[in-house]
């Protein structure tokens, strides 16, 4: 997103400060300073958060319903009050029957961070979570959701997404290793464990989408940009001859494909996702981000070519991050219908394709209507019936054509969020912060996911308008106790990054960055709780301080490398101790960035490497120049934090690594009784080390130890 990336590479505010005067707070005897309060504020809570033991935020924010999926794999309707759809809990580790009215019929278990679910032809349901290695089996018994076994997945550390064929194959998203598993389930044991045959193939990095259609697989690769399109053999499994790619410059993040008749067909793809062109910084803003809808021909063949057909700037139409779309033909060969949803907009569109001469239309019909922002996930149903996921409301909606309808998921009180860190999150997820954006020329509309998906990053390496510097999207989940922040360290605590978010995310908008919120702004808060009938309207003070409770409770979320764990392995040890002896004195193990009293001491790695959050930050406070250039500062780049790593590639602050052993393979520093290494300037280099006999690499051994161990990070 524009506002986090201008933060993450320190740019300055571009908006003009015309804010009204507080009477809070007096700096000196001069004007008051309305962040005052807030740096109060944010003083306060560091004071007494116990940063050893903070909570995971994907419990913390509640149940999240992520997806939806008929219960009937042939998409057959469902009989009044029968279970019509499956939905999991990714907050809630949780997997919901629900019936056609989007009422809970039973809740059943689910693995850890639930995220995929498939039904298989005999009926029977999967589901996979992303901190989980095993496959979750379940039976629907009338009205009941019945556990019956597990598939058990080893040297995975989670499933992101699942899938399933007409002839009982399952395909499986290894998120962390870029890895399609295929897997045919055979006979149940006694046990409940499924005799299992597996293929495990490299399909790209960040697969996190798998759609399965009568002849193709197609794998949404988000920090690759890219759809992978691939034949499937009469057996199932997934063939590599024949495999198409839509590449783009930047995240992929939905899409809903229908195969043309006969064995002979190619298929009609339709995707949402950033504007496919290159980011463009030269306006003094971030230019060309806004949101897309992209339509695609895949003809058949050994060599299938790719023919986009149309693409639709849906950011104007208030469609911002649509992670869900459904595609489908209209009667009578007429053309196609895309409906489009926005996770961070408050609309829904429909794109009509119409039917020519020369194939679809490039210029669709278009109509729009509201719609809650927070939608995931989305189920056309018998007569043309919407159902949606929305983790933002944690609610269910049912849209049948008039009013939409919507089922709070039932938590049981265990949700207990304040009104201001619901405010905070719909903040960072939506257009709120910039709400009069516009979308002529660069110009763009855009949420914070628009370049942080999930809050983590896109895979992208930006132009930062500052002569030949590049840098990577940063993660914006765990910045309470790591900073000052980003590359550039230019914001000293949240106070300045919340204010510097609101600024640079309305730059250019002509609109005053300190503003006021309203109901008839985003009616759609009623839903949050907020701007009941006596709430007045919320003043900026009050969303920044939601937006800074949103980021300090936003945690990395649970570590699936080490659930479970309480103890190294010997190679995890011995890469424990190869970082504390060569990458410690920068990467360092606090539990304050800016504070070296909060060092643990290596008898204490274990303990906290393998607690779920793992919240030693592994970074600090000052700068150093490594040799990945150019520097984005004058005196290089902030030692970044490293926890999470397989969430933030590519590395270095230009990206230039692709893989975690290509930045190890890059490391050289001084050897033992060399002058280099009696110093410390110029002992280290991640990349582009001189020539000389005083400079060594790390070692094979080495290097598999640190794999092992930066893997628990």
């Amino acid at each position: 997103m524009r506002l986090a990336l201008a933060l993450s590479l320190g740019l300055a505010a571009l908006a003009c400060d015309s804010r009204p005067p507080s009477p809070a707070v007096v700096v000196g005897g001069g004007a008051p300073d309305p962040l005052e309060p807030l740096r109060q504020f944010e003083a306060s809570r560091r004071a007494a958060a116990d940063f050893s033991r903070l909570p995971s935020s994907d419990r913390l924010l509640g149940p999240d319903p992520i997806a939806l999926r008929p219960v009937d794999p042939q998409g057959r309707p469902a009989a009044p009050g029968a279970p019509a759809l499956l939905s999991p809990l990714r907050g809630r580790d949780a997997l919901v029957l629900l019936d056609a009215s989007l009422r809970e019929l039973s809740r059943a278990p689910a693995p850890a961070s639930p995220t995929g679910v498939a039904v298989l032809p005999s009926g029977e349901v999967v589901a996979s979570g992303e901190a989980s290695p095993a496959l979750f089996r379940y039976a629907v018994r009338g009205a009941s959701l019945e556990p019956v076994g597990r598939i058990e997945l080893a040297g995975l550390h989670g499933v992101r997404a699942l899938a399933a064929g007409p002839e009982g194959v399952l395909y499986a998203l290894d998120e962390r290793a870029g890895t399609l598993v295929t897997l045919r389930p055979g006979r149940a044991g006694a046990d409940g464990r499924l005799e299992v045959e597996r293929w495990d193939e490299p399909v790209g990095a960040g697969p996190f989408r798998v759609v399965r259609l009568a002849r193709h697989l197609i794998v949404d690769c988000l920090l690759d940009h890219t759809l992978v399109v691939l034949p499937v053999g009469a057996d199932g499994r997934p063939l590599s001859d024949g495999a198409a790619r839509i590449r783009h410059d930047g995240p992929i993040w939905s899409f809903d494909a229908l195969e043309a008749a006969g064995a002979g067909g190619g298929l009609l793809l339709a995707a949402g996702g950033v504007e496919d062109r290159p980011l463009d910084r030269t306006g003094g803003s971030f230019g060309y981000i806004d949101s897309f809808v992209f339509l695609y021909r895949v003809a058949a063949g050994a060599r299938p070519e790719v023919t986009r057909l149309s693409a639709v700037n849906v950011s104007e139409l208030g469609v911002l991050t649509p992670k869900a779309i459904a595609l489908s033909m209209l009667p009578g060969a007429a053309g196609a219908r895309v409906i489009a949803t926005g996770y961070g907009g408050d609309r829904q569109a429909e794109l009509l394709f119409r039917a020519t001469e020369a194939g679809l239309s490039s210029a669709p019909e278009v109509s729009t209507r509201p719609l809650a922002p927070g939608v995931a996930a989305m189920a056309v149903l018998d007569g043309g019936t919407v159902a949606y996921a929305n983790p933002l409301l944690d609610a269910w909606l049912l849209d049948a054509g008039g009013a939409v309808v919507k089922r709070p998921v039932q938590d049981d009180g265990e949700d207990a969020r304040s009104e201001e860190l619901r405010l905070g999150e719909a903040l960072f997820f939506t257009s709120l912060m910039a709400p009069w954006n516009r979308t002529d020329g660069p110009l763009s509309r855009f949420t914070c996911e628009t370049c942080h998906f999930e809050g983590y990053v896109d895979g992208r390496t930006h132009h930062t308008g500052r002569g030949d510097v590049r840098a990577t999207t940063k993660p914006l989940l765990g910045l309470f106790n790591n900073r000052p922040h980003f590359s550039r360290a230019l914001d000293p605590d949240l106070t300045s990054v919340a204010d510097n978010e609101f600024r640079v995310a309305g730059a250019l908008s002509g609109h005053d960055p300190w503003f006021a919120l309203s109901s008839e702004g985003a009616p759609w808060l009623a839903d949050l709780g907020l701007f009941g009938a006596d709430r007045a309207d919320l003043p900026p003070e009050a969303l920044r301080r939601a937006l800074m409770s949103f980021l300090m409770a936003f945690s990395h979320r649970r570590n699936p490398a080490v659930l479970g764990r309480a103890r190294f392995t010997s190679l995890e040890r011995d890469g424990a101790r190869v970082f504390r002896d060569r990458c410690a004195r920068c990467h360092a193990p606090v539990l304050r960035s800016d504070d070296p009293g909060s060092a643990v001491p290596f008898e204490r790695w274990e303990e906290l490497v393998l607690a779920p959050g793992g919240p030693i930050v592994w970074g600090r406070a000052g700068y150093e120049k490594t040799g990945v250039v150019p520097y984005v500062h004058e005196e290089g780049a902030r030692v970044p934090s490293l926890r999470r790593l397989h969430k933030k590639r590519p590395y270095f602050t230009n990206g230039s690594a692709r893989t975690l052993r290509d930045v190890l393979e890059r490391a050289r520093f001084a050897a033992p009784g060399s002058e280099r290494a009696a110093g410390v300037s110029g002992a280290f280099f991640h990349d582009g080390a001189p020539a000389g006999d005083d400079l060594a690499a790390l070692d094979p051994g080495a290097i598999e130890a640190l794999l092992a161990f930066l893997d628990l990070l």
